[in-house]
């Protein structure tokens, strides 16, 4: 699903990432761990096309990134669902229309729309909050609505940057209990994550980051 080669990234000369390898199967789960400014966030970026390698290579389902045009762009996006730490809900709207946004700037009518809303906030929980705004939610809830948002176009593959980052440790397993669940139908998962504690218990293979090179193959995390 996910094949980086060689690939590198750089800034004003600076490295975010140098000759990087590394092959994420369809259906798999995966974890992007880290220190701080390991390049976690650059290699995502890669995968949304919101930059575009230095060197080397990125084919995501089968598509060499390089050889998409800016007006391929979006429907290359439309196959990810794009989960944040910090939510990037818009507070004035329900949390029904910050579902559907996504919808909408694909075009999607108001009846498909509905119901596919309907159907990603009943598999996070909060088919019943649809007219609520954010705003009077837990922060934990906020994150499922983004979740929600994710997932609603029935995405290949789901990117998460921290998405536990501001959430207890009982809300950040349910929140990664959510992502095993869409894992299991087939959706391939990659999570960037500080949560080593976290990723350790849920024994899915690790992507570790150093220095913008990935340490190693993908590998299972020991307690």
């Amino acid at each position: 699903m996910i094949r980086f080669e060689q690939v590198g990234k750089k800034y004003h000369e600076k490295n975010a990432l140098v000759s990087n390898n590394f092959h994420l199967q369809r259906g798999d789960m995966a974890f992007l761990t880290g220190h701080s400014g390991a390049g976690k966030s650059t290699l995502l970026k890669l995968i949304m096309l919101m930059e575009r390698p230095t060197s080397g290579k990125v084919i995501v389902d089968r598509e060499d990134l390089s050889q998409l045009s800016r007006k391929q762009i979006p429907a290359h996006r439309r196959k990810i669902g794009l989960v944040f730490q910090n939510h990037q809900l818009l507070m004035d709207y329900s949390v029904f229309d910050n579902v559907a946004l996504p919808l909408k700037i694909s075009g999607y009518n108001e009846r498909d729309s509905g119901r596919r809303v309907r159907a990603a906030l009943d598999k996070v929980g909060l088919l019943d909050k649809e007219k609520l705004s954010p705003q009077v939610l837990s922060s934990g809830e906020q994150q499922r609505i983004g979740i929600a948002r994710a997932i609603v176009n029935k995405p290949k593959l789901i990117l998460a940057d921290e998405p536990t980052g501001n959430l207890d440790p009982a809300l950040s397993a349910e929140i990664m209990h959510l992502f095993q669940q869409f894992n299991q139908v087939g959706v391939t998962v990659l999570i960037a994550s500080h949560d080593l504690a976290l990723i350790q218990r849920l024994q899915h293979p690790v992507i570790q980051l150093n220095q913008g090179r990935i340490s190693g193959p993908l590998s299972v995390m020991g307690p």
